[in-house]
């Protein structure tokens, strides 16, 4: 099915990057290991408290991804669709997008409590050692 070109935003090939499951995992790794590199290197847990608020900025976006995951236009549109029945007859309101989408904001919340604790705490970790 073709898109109209009325629902396709001028930022939708860069926006729906954010909503990469992957790439904002990998992002949030990369910012903790630079982090903890940084503070080691100078014997200063601020640098990993710092990093943290990036890994916070992670979680936000994949729990904004389902804002801009299909394109800033369509990405609620299947909200206004009809119910399917599953296998067993059951009345389905999700469908398989809907579930990913739902799995990306679990992981953007996690994501986003640990970047907020070390945002918050790690700079104490120093303190500890």
């Amino acid at each position: 099915m073709n898109t109209s070109k009325h629902d396709v935003h001028r930022f939708d090939p860069y926006i729906k990057f954010l909503g990469n499951k992957k790439a904002v995992i990998v992002f949030a790794v990369l910012m903790a290991s630079s982090g903890i590199l940084l503070s080691i290197i100078n014997s200063e847990w601020l640098w990993f408290s710092r990093f943290g608020s990036l890994i916070t900025v992670a979680g936000l976006l994949l729990i904004s991804s389902p804002s801009f995951v299909k394109g800033i236009y369509l990405s609620n549109a299947s909200a206004f669709g009809f119910a399917e029945l599953d296998s067993d007859g059951n009345t389905m309101v999700t469908n398989e997008d809907d579930r990913k989408i739902g799995s990306k904001i679990f992981s953007g919340i996690v994501i986003t409590i640990i970047g907020t604790v070390i945002w918050g705490f790690g700079d104490l970790i120093g303190k500890l050692c």
